[in-house]
């Protein structure tokens, strides 16, 4: 998967302004958008998700261009093919563990058709959750929850899978456990993905490319799988980088 993503945009609100401005290429199937939080990780996944409109830039992902401000394209975010998992999982409270994961394959004014039921039903048999599909948000656990967002996200067939602090909510156990989980699932959908994370654990498990972020900017792509095969840890190569940047260790 070749991304490129040259975004600039100013936020602001409530007395307060952010400014983002990043310019990154990679060119692997699974990319951690690393950095302390409020560096700006999470608004750039957003604009790839075509959920946040640059100021300027260019956004290319598998050699479409999703976004142009040159040109004046922008791919409307139903439109880019993209499953999402935010980080609060974003479900639906009054639609039950079923129709959470169907909801990403309904067309207006129209019913799913058996092909689709079978799909959802059979998403839900491979995730281990079909016992719960008639179960609401608030009556599964978080580690549930997360499965369905996944689910939901993956329902579609999506190209690009973009996953905002997936473990945060999670303790640590379960987190250990819900990364072997997604190893498998990307293994499975053979789907890249690009993860957003402040957890030094995320890099090790799942970074091929590896882009530092620090102040709404990025500080250094990394081609991870070459510098782990050379024995370095997250640690070793994010620690001295982000001291460099900003004076003290904010990468923990």
């Amino acid at each position: 998967m070749f991304v490129e993503c040259r975004a600039v945009a100013s936020l602001s609100g409530a007395g307060t302004s952010f400014y983002l401005d990043v310019d990154f290429t990679a060119d692997s199937s699974s990319i951690v958008l690393f950095g302390p939080s409020g560096s700006g990780k999470s608004l750039t996944l957003l604009a790839l998700a075509g959920l946040l409109k640059p100021a300027s830039g260019r956004i290319v992902i598998h050699g479409k261009t999703f976004f142009d401000h040159r040109t004046g394209v922008n791919i409307p975010a139903q439109k880019r093919r993209v499953g999402f998992v935010f980080q609060d999982y974003a479900l639906f409270p009054h639609l039950t563990v079923w129709d959470n994961v169907a909801f990403g394959l309904k067309r207006p004014l129209r019913p799913l058709s058996r092909e689709q039921r079978q799909k959802v039903n059979d998403l839900l048999e491979l995730f281990g959750i079909a016992s719960l599909a008639h179960r609401r948000p608030h009556q599964i656990s978080g580690g549930q929850r997360q499965r369905t967002a996944l689910v939901r996200a993956l329902a579609p067939d999506p190209s690009l899978l973009l996953l905002d602090e997936p473990f945060t909510a999670l303790d640590q156990p379960l987190r250990a456990k819900m990364r072997e989980e997604l190893a498998r699932i990307q293994e499975r959908f053979n789907v890249p993905m690009v993860m957003v994370s402040h957890d030094l654990a995320d890099v090790d498990a799942f970074a091929e490319t590896l882009v530092a972020f620090g102040h709404g900017r990025v500080l250094q792509v990394l081609d991870y799988r070459e510098r782990r095969s050379e024995g370095e840890s997250a640690a070793d190569i994010l620690t001295p980088l982000f001291e460099a940047a900003n004076g003290t260790n904010a990468a923990g």
